[in-house]
């Protein structure tokens, strides 16, 4: 309950967007890289998405949880299937925390650059593929499809944009990238998160929480062969909320550390305070380097 209702704490924060301050590591990555691709802020934005979707993760597994232990409804008598959902949706937050974490969690600007255009060229190839996949949906229904033309050769323009700018660097895979995300904190240890941590090896820990919550998000069954009682789901579902809380507070810290200019004091009272010890030894990290 501890661990559902520290994640919560991200929720308003998830949905409130402030452009970065002039000044900010944030701002300067953004200044002058890769406007072509249609928006101002293209570090900012793969930057912090992946962790707001991390902290709605985390909302919605709170909600379930609070239900589950309040009995705002009869649990099903083997307790199986409303852990798997909030597993699952921690599993998703550790995934999309640690996208913002291995984005902007090198303190060289050109690495930073050079991996948001890889995120944008991954996605803006997704978002190619899926116009396809709707224009062939509205040919099937008798639509008039004239304007995809011309919408997909500008994302092709942008792809291309995208990929130049990369410095060929390649984005991970999924699996690839949660490890990347718990290496990171391994090496760099959130001020305000010791008592999480204690020195165990959060990547080894990460990699076999999150593939248990992989097969809950796939339908696979072999989990129910190593749990051996309802405790034993239960300390599964707090450890899974330890990595997907850890993760997204990492990012939502590494995102906040970038938005301050130097001098200035961190406050933002959609988050809780207790980032404040840690964005404070991040910041200056970002700031003198180039």
């Amino acid at each position: 309950m501890e661990r559902a209702s520290r994640g919560a704490e991200f929720r308003q924060w998830a949905v409130t967007l402030t452009d970065p301050p002039q000044g900010s590591s944030m701002q300067l990555d953004n200044d002058g890289f890769l406007q072509e691709i249609g928006t101002a802020y293209p570090v900012a934005q793969y930057a912090r998405f992946p962790a707001s979707s991390a902290a709605e993760h985390l909302a919605a597994a709170e909600v379930l949880v609070s239900d589950w232990f309040n009995r705002a409804v009869p649990p099903p008598a083997t307790s199986r299937s409303w852990p798997s959902s909030v597993l699952v949706l921690c599993r998703s937050a550790m995934e999309a925390a640690a996208r913002t974490i291995w984005l902007i969690g090198d303190p060289s600007r050109d690495v930073r650059r050079q991996r948001c255009a890889a995120e944008a060229f991954k996605e803006l190839e997704e978002m190619l593929k899926w116009a396809k996949q709707d224009r062939d949906t509205d040919v099937a229904e008798g639509r008039e499809v004239a304007p995809f033309e011309a919408s997909a050769e500008n994302l092709k323009t942008a792809i291309a944009k995208a990929k130049a700018a990369s410095g060929g660097i390649t984005a991970p895979g999924f699996t690839a990238m949660t490890a990347a995300g718990a290496a990171w904190i391994d090496a760099n240890p959130p001020k305000h998160a010791c008592e999480l941590l204690s020195g165990r090896p959060f990547e080894l820990m990460t990699k076999a929480w999150y593939s248990i919550g992989s097969s809950y998000t796939h339908g696979y069954s072999w989990t129910l062969n190593v749990l051996n009682s309802q405790d034993e789901q239960y300390g599964l579902v707090a450890d899974l909320f330890m990595s997907a809380v850890l993760m997204t507070e990492t990012a939502v810290a590494l995102f906040e550390a970038q938005m301050l200019a130097p001098g200035e004091q961190w406050q933002n009272e959609h988050l809780p305070t207790r980032l404040g010890p840690t964005i404070a030894e991040w910041a200056p990290l970002y700031h003198e380097i180039s």
